[in-house]
């Protein structure tokens, strides 16, 4: 049995209740695999910080590794930094409190980082509203992924690929220096963190490529760095190894969101000197191969994936089912 602590950033200045509740989930999946959960806590001094303080200082699986802030933008390279330096077991696996708390897929990335993988990643599909309510009345993960799959748009926002639901050993992480404490806010601290480690990993080669920062709607058609990292779930991907992501509104003028385009800019410097590289181009055509030469690999039928190639906005999508 592998030993793991799962390492979670906690930020209560938003939707307090709805996190608190997922993190008890979360917790309490956790000790029933008899493994460690090490909170990274930005420390408000609110009334729900105080709340979560007190029901899990002393509480058995679980441990507070607890920061003081001042209100306003947390920094969630730093809530897990400091929550690594809590972990008691070889291998890490980092997720958030939003991932449902499922064990039989956190066991399998868990063993994979154990037998010899650098970094296990399962692809994440974010849940609608509808979704996250399927889950919540005993739908199935693979109902919900069937669904998608079959082009049906009702239970699912979008996919993740790369994401980051990953597991590897703690020695690895603290070779690498950890998260890049310079994020603030939401985005880019767990992308910088990724590629970072799949350069030093060899996982990745270097090149100018890897600083195409484009957004996507179908992940088997994405660009850039983003094409880079997805090969390292694409056996997850196909073997239905895949994360849950639960829905929750987003307010996109938070300064938490807002944020994210001074942390691209960050991971553009960051990262500037894959400018004077001349590795191959990692584009989406070189993804398309991976995807192709992986469902060879695993017997699986190309075709079965094939909405993972649908770039439809999702308003057409939702259109189509009136």
């Amino acid at each position: 049995m592998v030993a793991v602590t799962v390492v979670t950033p906690l930020d209560l200045s938003r939707r307090p209740d709805g996190l608190i509740t997922r993190l008890v989930a979360l917790a309490d999946a956790i000790a029933a695999a008899d493994w460690q959960l090490v909170v990274g806590h930005a420390d408000s001094n609110s009334v729900h910080d105080n709340w979560l303080k007190a029901e899990f200082d002393n509480k058995a699986g679980i441990e507070l590794a607890s920061i003081k802030v001042r209100k306003g933008v947390a920094n969630l390279a730093r809530l897990r930094n400091v929550a690594v330096e809590k972990a008691a077991n070889s291998i890490l696996l980092f997720l958030d409190a939003d991932i449902h708390p499922d064990v039989a897929l956190f066991r399998r990335l868990a063993e994979q980082a154990s037998d010899g993988l650098p970094l296990a990643m399962a692809p994440c599909v974010y849940l609608s509203d509808a979704g996250t309510q399927f889950l919540s009345d005993g739908g199935k993960l693979e109902e919900i992924v069937e669904s998608a799959l079959s082009f049906e748009p009702k239970y699912v926002m979008h996919w993740a690929m790369p994401s980051s639901v990953m597991a590897l050993s703690t020695e690895d992480y603290r070779a690498i220096g950890g998260f890049d404490e310079r994020y603030e806010g939401h985005g880019y601290e767990d992308l910088d963190f990724m590629l970072r480690f799949a350069l030093t990993k060899g996982m990745v080669e270097e090149s100018p490529d890897l600083l195409v920062d484009r957004t996507y709607r179908a992940p088997l058609l994405s660009e850039g760095f983003r094409s880079a990292l997805s090969p390292i779930c694409m056996d997850n991907l196909l073997e239905g190894n895949v994360a849950l992501h639960l829905f929750h509104g987003k307010d996109k003028e938070e300064p938490y969101h807002r944020r994210r385009e001074d942390n691209a800019s960050v991971f553009q410097e960051h990262f500037s000197y894959l400018n004077d590289c001349t590795g191959p181009s990692v584009g989406a055509p070189q993804l398309v191969a991976e995807f192709y030469g992986a469902c060879e690999r695993l017997g699986k039928d190309p075709s079965d994936f094939f909405a993972l190639f649908d770039a439809r906005p999702r308003n057409m999508l939702k259109r189509n089912l009136l």
